[in-house]
């Protein structure tokens, strides 16, 4: 069942956020720590007051999350856009492939239309091949690439 987070959701959130960054860490140590707070219990508490935090429940626990917002981008050079910003979503390692995520992207349309935003973006590591596989197959495509050149 999916539903709002609620503040005492802070610890499993966190745990299925850790697992993610541990991937990321594990994927670019260069760029990500490993074992680290990912939201520090105040920031969480602040997404759940804003109703920025999504969590999937199952049988009485937390196993998927998602945290978003609503971007108004535009200006000289760019339309005038609203979109619904995906900032995480994660899965708890147990539950992946089946389903959770999928259904958490769901909810997220379903919001997005009903404020009125033009569609979903999100942001996903480039080593992410399961992630981006999911976001490729529910209808996502590039809209940039960011590129580096390390030293």
């Amino acid at each position: 069942m999916i539903r709002n987070a609620a503040v005492n959701d802070y610890e499993a959130v966190e745990a299925i956020m850790e697992q993610v960054q541990d991937l990321h860490a594990g994927w670019r140590p260069d760029v990500y720590r490993a074992g680290v707070v990912v939201l520090p219990p105040d920031y969480f508490d602040e997404l759940v007051r804003g109703g920025h935090a999504l969590v999937w429940e199952e049988n009485g626990a937390v196993a998927g999350v998602v945290i978003y917002r609503e971007r108004q981008t535009g200006g000289p050079v760019k339309m005038e856009r609203k979109t619904f910003y995906i900032d995480s979503i994660a899965v708890d390692e147990a539950h992946r492939g089946r389903g959770v995520g999928r259904r958490l992207l769901d909810e997220c349309k379903a919001i997005a239309r009903q404020r009125g935003c033009c569609g979903l973006e999100l942001q996903v590591n480039a080593l992410n091949a399961r992630a981006m596989k999911l976001y490729r197959e529910y209808g996502f495509s590039e809209k940039s690439v960011n590129m580096e050149l390390n030293f």
